[in-house]
């Protein structure tokens, strides 16, 4: 399994490096009518690397997308310069200050559109910066004007073409094999992870149960990343195998990401289940433990040599009777095995309840001032990415051309692969870029030294090149900015002829890159001039406000009688909001991390902002899981009436807690000055020693900052004597041992639930006062 994304990367690199050659043989060595109208082969590589360097694993499908979307930027460049030809005039084009602001405006009027694709986009800048930039070079007198966008277009199609070859030859690599092959890698992946869970119940201490745990959690790491690709490939299908109102029209929709995403969401149960005990081993048999897993590992592997006959003998009764609070994890445990069987509903992916199905049409009707705010909005973003890439290449050409007129191309085009529809590490991406030019054109000015008698066949280093470039693409060090970078710098000088001593253009090159990536950096400054530090630590006050709305619905719901459904749809749409919350403060955390430390501001703390999104993953989790219990709690006994005045009562004081120090937490967390923070919690009175234990003499009620870790004790202690209250009416009103064992499971599952996203909640508020 280890070697496995090694391989498939290999492949990749030499599919590379094959669409490469077939562009080099071409532009060089083909048939002279092909050679005349690719005029261009720069651009033409410029493609090819677009297309094979992406973020993603290229497969027949997503390379025939990529190429619908070459022809579209093609399109829009033809009908532009067309355009601009007519109206202003090729003489006028060819002047040095005439052409940027057309470049710009071409940019602006390409960037703006919300439907066209990244690749798109990219491609038609590079074309735009290319047409133009030629007429400067010419003066704007040239014999045939009408057919410059024709060369330009015919380089951009030989990459694009080559690039369908590549992936084609020597056998097809298909979307579908390769969302199999993931989803059968995923399968091991669980497997090995319910296997290991076995051993953490089995383990002889906790020192040894936390080490299996950990590897539990790279593992799961690793299956998200399985499940990224296998959500990927499923939307490359659509362009292998067509579906029609005739044929597949029920299976066009199914994904089996959908399937194993909540597969994976049962399995951070079970690992957050196992990471909540205190003590092993649990006091399980191996057999018992392996019996009680045979029902994931079919829902998980159905080809293996279980089969749903013996479900029934699977079940793992509850033993009601005198219940601990160290009995919980255990109970969740078991409740997830159970969501595995499908004897509870699961609310992951879920969007076809009636209930949320009124909810949506019912969405259909808002006001008509709130879409045209929304319409605004959306356009402010378009015009804002347009601007950027506007003013980004337009004083890219200008300063390109006015250094060195010939070629005053690359600085442009260094600009066009760089562009990005959201937020990007800046300044890490420009240096990237530059050290992989750098580094491609010092390895072709080596090898045309070394191939200097031998110039026929000088492109035959650009293989190996490709390959070291493709691997480059992969490593956190350059990633893909300095792996595009370095496979084009080495291909402009060993792929192409004509362009004058190798030494001088690689040099020129070198400076018309840096000039482009000043420029760059310029855009992307002048539009977002926040640093990601500073967005982390908004988005940090944004998820605390959004999971005090969930705290809220949490309450309302335990407070609610005859309409607690309804409560729990808007807490599970709250948890949707945080979860897309947690989702950018993760970007923005990876994106700060690979900041520069500036001077007289203060850096991001990345051990404590990892472990803050730690918990609020884990707490949007454990909201799910709250809706799940509920929901399957009403379906288990809908007339069983639960104490929840006692529950409310616990909620509603850790809500007021809570609430009274999230405005704190806020102001901390913005705080520029660790002085100034250590002032702010002086000024309220908070324990300074809250993770050793201790406190002051003061009088406790003014120390008191948020929750405790004794209110998460006391609610877990209530809800277990609530809980033998329960199933002591249980066993009074009914004789149905199935009925009993389900609704106590329910209720300890939703018992552990709440305390473990009160503890966590407890673990952002002393991370926060203590660290960030």
């Amino acid at each position: 399994m280890s070697d496995t994304p090694w391989l498939s990367r290999l492949g990749l690199a030499l599919r590379t490096a094959m669409a490469c050659l077939i562009v080099s043989l071409t532009t060089l060595y083909g048939p002279k009518p092909i050679r005349d109208l690719t005029t261009f082969p720069a651009f033409s590589y410029l493609t090819t690397i677009l297309i094979w360097l992406s973020d993603a694993e290229p497969t027949y499908g997503e390379v025939l997308k990529c190429c619908v979307d070459v022809c579209y930027a093609t399109f829009q460049t033809i009908v532009i310069a067309l355009v601009s030809v007519l109206v202003v005039g090729p003489a006028s084009l060819g002047n040095v200050f005439v052409a940027p602001v057309a470049v710009a405006i071409a940019s602006f009027i390409v960037a703006f559109p919300v439907s066209t694709s990244l690749l798109t986009k990219r491609i038609a800048f590079g074309q735009i910066v290319v047409v133009y930039v030629t007429f400067v070079v010419f003066n704007g007198e040239m014999a045939h004007v009408l057919m410059l966008p024709v060369h330009v277009a015919a380089s951009t199609a030989l990459g694009a073409i080559a690039s369908l070859v590549a992936v084609l030859l020597p056998f097809p690599r298909l979307a579908h094999s390769q969302m199999n092959k993931g989803c059968k890698l995923y399968a091991e992946n669980a497997l090995e992870r319910l296997n290991m869970f076995v051993e953490v119940m089995m383990a002889r201490d906790n020192t040894t149960a936390q080490v299996l745990i950990a590897h539990a959690a790279s593992l799961s790491a690793a299956a998200r990343n399985t499940l990224t690709s296998i959500n990927f490939h499923h939307e490359s299908t659509a362009w292998e195998r067509p579906d029609t109102k005739f044929l597949r029209s029920k299976e066009k929709h199914l994904n089996p990401g959908e399937k194993l995403q909540e597969t994976e969401f049962l399995m951070r149960g079970l690992e957050l289940a196992l990471g909540s005990c205190n003590s092993f081993p649990q006091g399980m048999s191996r057999d018992e433990l392996t019996r009680l897993l045979e029902g994931p590992r079919t829902q998980i592997a159905p080809e293996s040599a279980s089969t749903l006959k013996s479900q029934e003998s699977l079940r793992w009764n509850l033993e009601v009777g005198p219940l601990t609070t160290a009995a919980l994890p255990v109970c969740f445990f078991q409740y997830c095995v159970e969501l595995f069987r499908g004897d509870f509903k699961k609310s992951v992916n879920r969007s076809n309840t009636e209930e949320e199905t009124h909810q949506e049409n019912k969405g259909l009707s808002m006001p008509k001032k709130v879409l045209d705010i929304l319409c605004v909005w959306m356009a402010r973003e378009r015009f804002v990415f347009a601007l950027k890439c506007s003013v980004s290449l337009g004083l890219a050409v200008l300063f390109g051309i006015m250094y060195n007129k010939k070629n005053g191309y690359w600085s442009g085009l260094t600009v066009a692969i760089s562009l990005v529809t959201g937020r990007q590490a800046t300044l890490t991406v420009a240096n990237s870029r530059l050290q992989g030019t750098a580094m491609g054109s010092v390895y072709g000015l080596l090898c045309c030294s070394v191939f200097q008698r031998l110039e026929e066949f000088r492109f035959l280093p650009l293989l190996p090149w490709i390959v070291f470039a493709f691997f480059m693409r992969h490593s956190r060090v350059y990633g893909q900015p300095g792996g595009v970078t370095a496979a084009i710098g080495a291909l402009l000088i060993l792929g192409r002829r004509n362009y004058g001593a190798p030494t001088e253009f690689a040099i020129a090159r070198i400076v018309e890159a840096s000039i482009g990536l000043l420029c760059f950096v310029f855009g992307e400054l002048l539009v977002t001039p926040a640093r990601a530090a500073t967005l982390a630590k908004t988005e940090l006050s944004q998820c605390l406000d959004t999971f005090l709305d969930c705290i809220q619905s949490l309450v309302l719901c335990s407070e609610q009688k005859n309409q607690k459904m309804s409560v729990v749809t808007d807490l599970r749409k709250r948890q949707a909001k945080l979860k897309s919350h947690v989702e950018a403060l993760e970007r923005f955390i990876a994106e700060a991390l690979t900041e520069p430390n500036i001077p007289f501001l203060r850096p991001l703390n990345g051990v404590s902002y990892d472990k803050l999104l730690g918990s609020f993953s884990k707490i949007s989790d454990l909201c799910l899981y709250v809706c799940d219990g509920l929901e399957n709690l009403s379906g288990v006994q809908p007339t069983f009436g639960v104490p929840w005045d006692h529950i409310s009562h616990d909620l509603k004081a850790f809500q007021e807690k809570l609430h009274s120090s999230v405005k704190c937490l806020k102001d901390i967390t913005s705080s520029k000055s660790q002085a100034r923070v250590q002032k702010e919690l002086q000024k309220r009175k908070i324990c300074h020693d809250v993770e050793a234990g201790t406190t002051s003499n003061d009088d406790h009620s003014n120390m008191e900052f948020g929750p405790s870790q004794d209110d998460a004790e006391r609610f877990l202690v209530s809800f277990a004597m609530l809980l033998k209250e329960a199933t002591e009416k249980i066993s009074g009103n009914t004789a149905e041992e199935v009925l009993k064992s389900e609704t106590s499971l329910c209720l300890s599952s939703l018992g552990f639930c709440i305390s473990r996203l009160m503890q966590e909640t407890i673990c952002i508020m002393t991370e926060i006062t203590h660290r960030t």
